[in-house]
């Protein structure tokens, strides 16, 4: 291609970046500007490549083919959610790999900018919260989904007639081992695409999401190869190769059918269980970046119980406030204390009024050390104290009754990387300004290691604080330890009104799927609602507004497959990724020996 005719273009770009960058410098909250910003920044990247690097139309045509792979994903997830497509998503970045390596002329930068596309197109929302931490997760993601296909390659050269398969198994297995450690965002695992067509995956009580991203990739690989073999043939017509091929074909739509067919039939032999509970949810609709910390505490506290006296009746048993709605405006509570803070004593008085109800809320708070406490990780310490003192700030759940003194309190503990967690910090010290700068700390926040569940009566309730219900696997706890209804407290306001909040809200649904129990959604802003658990979604609250919403649900004290056995699908792949790695090990070191 004509460098000259790259100009044109690249001034376009640039110049959407630069007033992405004045308006966003401008703006209180961005909207949709990061995704401006991001796109016009990667493709300023793209450009200058290719000018100085003189690429011709062959490259360009290889951007646009690997760039549909994008674009089919950005349509699968939700908040678009043609899940579909996503049957199509890898076709074209194998078919780009396909070809590059019988020429030996495959470019990663190429592979590389479909999955920052993609990261993107679904992600660009993250930088609402923090910039520099949304930069670095997506083009970081991106780096690491190379890895499977790095690996993929590498095994079929040893076993070329295992073509592609084994993407499968390092893919699910990619995705499993990012659910594991401190720099883990799950996000777009693709299982999780199908929370907008939940009706297809009611099996994932006994996979969870990696069956789908199973599933996924399964029916990716069989029609690429169903179509790679008619163009291999290119002299064959179309209606004769259906005919030669009606074996692969009939797998491919079997592949389909009987996952989605067993899907409907699981649904439709769920049952509701007879335990019901009238359930209040309160959206109090303060904006997180400014609003929250400008209305005072004691205006806050009116709206809360406004709210919840307006929705509020004899039956309910319980009252489910936000993530943080108490302890960031004014001063934080003290958990050491909690039952003696002025805060908590105004609800029991409100609660004096419903005997049977409970409020479960989500709290900042701190745990004062006490002098014979060891300073932990997580440990901060009091400045001016004579012998040194120290406390550990929490993002917490709490639940307040009003016959009870004893307050259960539980911690956040998977934590947001980035603005809630400092990865790998032991390694990484001298990044502490940088980490200060953005307005998190090299500490993080304090965690704890069971999932705790809340009692009221007999009642049990998971308390589930924002991130969290992101983790299939994590969440098993809950299930395990006797909760009957998952409460997910959230502030999805931080990512202002973008697909964001509607992405977190629908992956909701597969926890409800997963564990065949009730999900209540208790947003700040985003959106609140009750999930069945079939995964079928009531009563959402739209983005922006206070609103309180009530209704009985059906807790259930069942235990699924998945929650007694967890992502198995997800360690199996692990495993056999293992193997594959092993094997290659060896044979490399005997022919190094040969």
């Amino acid at each position: 291609m004509n460098q000259k005719k790259i100009i044109f273009p690249l001034i376009a770009v640039v110049a959407v970046f630069i007033f992405s960058c004045w308006r966003m410098a401008e703006l209180p909250l961005w909207g949709h500007y990061p995704l401006f910003l991001f796109l016009s920044g990667w493709f300023s990247v793209i450009l200058l490549f290719a000018i100085f690097r003189k690429r011709n139309i062959v490259y360009w045509k290889n951007l646009a083919l690997v760039s549909v792979s994008s674009i089919l994903l950005l349509l699968s997830f939700p908040p678009i959610s043609w899940t579909p497509l996503i049957f199509l998503s890898f076709i074209p970045i194998l078919y780009y790999l396909d070809s590059g390596l019988k020429k030996q002329k495959t470019s990663w930068f190429l592979i590389y900018h479909s999955f920052v596309l993609w990261n993107i197109l679904c992600t660009w929302w993250v930088a609402n919260t923090a910039l520099i931490p949304g930069i670095v997760a997506i083009w970081l993601n991106s780096l690491f989904m190379l890895i499977p296909v790095w690996l993929s390659i590498k095994t079929s050269n040893y076993f070329p007639k295992l073509a592609w398969w084994p993407l499968v198994f390092y893919w699910v297995a990619y995705e499993q081992l990012h659910h594991q450690w401190e720099m883990s965002w799950p996000w777009l695992s693709l299982g999780n695409a199908w929370s907008g067509f939940s009706s297809w995956v009611q099996w994932y009580e006994y996979t969870g999401t990696f069956g789908g991203s199973f599933w996924t990739l399964v029916i990716n690989l069989l029609i690429y190869n169903f179509i790679k073999k008619y163009f291999e043939l290119k002299n064959q017509n179309l209606g004769q190769w259906i005919r030669d091929k009606k074996f692969h074909l009939s797998m491919i739509l079997v592949s389909i059918f009987i996952p989605v067919a067993t899907s409907f039939f699981i649904k439709s032999k769920v049952q509701d269980s007879n335990l019901k509970v009238k359930v209040a949810i309160v959206q109090p609709n303060f904006e997180p970046h400014y609003q929250k910390f400008e209305v005072s505490e004691s205006d806050q506290f009116d709206r809360f119980d406004s709210l919840s006296r307006a929705i509020v009746d004899r039956e309910t048993r319980y009252l489910i406030f936000p993530e943080t709605s108490f302890g960031e405006a004014g001063a934080v509570l003290r958990s050491n204390i909690l039952a003696r803070d002025p805060r908590i004593e105004h609800w029991k008085k409100f609660l004096d009024s419903f005997p049977k109800l409970a409020l479960v809320t989500g709290v900042t708070s701190i745990h004062e050390l006490a002098l014979h406490e060891n300073p932990t990780k997580f440990s901060r310490k009091f400045s001016r104290t004579d012998p040194p003192r120290y406390f550990e700030v929490e993002n917490a759940a709490i639940q307040i009754t009003s016959s009870n003194e004893d307050i259960p309190h539980y911690r956040k503990s998977r934590l947001v990387p980035g603005a809630e967690l400092f990865p790998y910090r032991k390694w990484l010290p001298f990044l502490k300004p940088l980490v200060d700068k953005l307005g998190g700390s090299i500490e993080g926040l304090a965690t704890q290691k069971d999932r705790e569940v809340f009692t009221n009566e007999n009642y049990k309730i998971a308390p589930v604080i924002c991130y969290e219900s992101i983790y299939g696997d994590y969440m098993r706890g809950y299930a395990l330890n006797g909760a009957q209804a998952i409460f997910v407290m959230t502030n999805d306001g931080w990512w202002d009104d973008t697909p964001g909040y509607l992405q977190h809200r629908e992956f909701a649904r597969l926890r409800a799927i997963e564990f065949r129990k009730p999900v209540m959604r208790s947003a700040n802003t985003g959106s609140s609602c009750f999930i069945n658990s079939k995964g079928e979604i009531s009563q959402a609250t739209a983005y922006g507004v206070p609103a309180v919403i009530s209704q009985e649900v059906h807790f259930s004290d069942q235990l699924t497959f998945f929650a007694k056995y967890g992502d198995l699908i997800g360690r199996i792949c692990k495993y056999v990724s293992f193997l594959f790695m092993v094997v290659m090990l060896i044979f490399r070191i005997s022919k190094s020996k040969n």
